[in-house]
């Protein structure tokens, strides 16, 4: 089970490093199919904070996870 609390890892440490970079992306995303440009949209600030906590979650218990195994 340690490739997965690799992958928590990976996909966790970048959300808590860069929460801003990874909400806006996601907002990019959820724009497709609008009429507003992906250049026009902002994460809200609780999305930031959202992302920042996830990513330190999933970060934390890919480490566990590792570590137990």
């Amino acid at each position: 089970m340690e490739p997965i609390a690799l992958l928590f890892v990976l996909f966790g440490l970048p959300s808590a490093v860069w929460p801003y970079r990874m909400a806006r992306f996601e907002e990019q995303l959820d724009a497709i199919g609008s009429k507003r440009r992906w250049s026009e949209v902002e994460p809200a600030d609780w999305k930031v904070m959202l992302t920042r906590y996830v990513g330190i979650v999933m970060v934390g218990g890919g480490v566990l996870w590792f570590l137990s195994g």
